[in-house]
């Protein structure tokens, strides 16, 4: 039989937990864990078992407004939350926060009870995803089991060197670009000189969408996908003509010309349309995949969102000019 990895479910449960029967009153359960209240990680929850399975559960302070005589069985609260052995610590943290529940009960494939992830370790899976998920956004591959300051010199290197070079590779991928469409930059130089804030405000809205949604996939509390994307599109057509507004009028005070504007204002629309729809997509097909939506985000997202608002930069202009 395979071991479960140390972030499953079952690797993070504990035992030391109180539990019961459905036929035992309020004060049998009193006193076992006034006797025992030594032993136990966590007194929140008091388990309801019933020949190794769990059938229900009943928290501390529901005990103490019942009468002593009052049968478990009566009190408990039978739709139980819970995670399977083999659960991902992630998705223990995710039901704790949709159901507000301080501790997570784990199961095993056999719907026996295993433990009890309790709200110390909840929190500490919250610290580390949230740290791991950061570190992947600067693209930095971080095992969040690890403890980062204690990382080798070698160990950091490592962490970073591959998305630095795809990151290199990208940049090269847009100056290979930019190349190609020389012939435009030679008819209207000034455009050269708009590629950063072209660059910038791809990077700029697509950061800021792909954040938003990837908390949101990792918490657990997202929207249905299309709702989440219709909604995001309507930002986008707000901050797009906003932001093609100000750049059109500015240059157009600059330059004084329209063709330069023109170009400005039409690739600005679609550079911000186009990062917004990247970024949900994106982590989205990692999350559905299977894999941690937050790799999406990080340098891959980066030299994307770069090479593609560069050539609808340039097609807007080629067709332009």
């Amino acid at each position: 039989m395979n071991e479960l990895p140390l972030d499953s479910a079952s690797a993070l449960a504990t035992t030391a937990v109180p539990t019961t029967t459905a036929q035992a009153k309020v004060s049998e359960v009193l006193a076992m864990i006034s006797s025992f209240s030594s032993e136990y990680h966590t007194i929140d929850y008091i388990y309801v078992l019933e020949d190794s399975a769990l059938v229900g559960v009943v928290s501390l302070h529901e005990l103490y407004n019942e009468q002593a005589h009052t049968l478990i069985a009566t009190i408990m609260t039978k739709q139980v939350a819970y995670v399977h052995s083999n659960s991902d610590q992630e998705n223990v943290t995710r039901l704790a926060l949709a159901q507000n529940i301080k501790a997570v009960p784990v199961l095993n494939n056999n719907n026996e009870f295993v433990g009890v992830v309790t709200a110390d370790d909840i929190l500490r899976i919250l610290h580390d995803e949230q740290t791991e998920d950061i570190l992947k956004f600067a693209g930095i591959n971080f095992n969040s089991s690890d403890t980062l300051s204690e990382y080798t010199v070698k160990q950091h290197y490592v962490s970073r060197i591959p998305w630095l070079i795809l990151g290199l590779a990208g940049g090269i991928l847009a100056a290979w670009v930019v190349e190609q469409f020389s012939g435009t930059i030679a008819k209207e130089v000034a455009l050269a000189a708009f590629i950063p804030a072209i660059v910038y405000i791809a990077d700029a809205v697509g950061s800021q969408t792909q954040m938003v949604f990837v908390r949101s996939l990792t918490t657990g509390k997202q929207k249905p996908f299309l709702h989440i994307l219709g909604r995001e599109v309507v930002i986008a057509t707000a901050v797009g003509f906003t932001l093609s507004s100000a750049i059109g009028l500015l240059s157009y005070a600059w330059l004084q010309t329209l063709a330069v504007p023109m170009i400005l204002t039409l690739a600005v629309l679609a550079t911000v349309y186009f990062s917004v729809i990247v970024a949900i997509i994106l982590p989205w097909a990692f999350h559905k995949a299977g894999y941690d939506p937050a790799v999406a985000t990080g340098p891959m997202a980066t030299v994307i969102r770069d090479v593609s608002s560069l050539c609808i930069y340039f097609l807007i202009a080629l067709a332009i000019l």
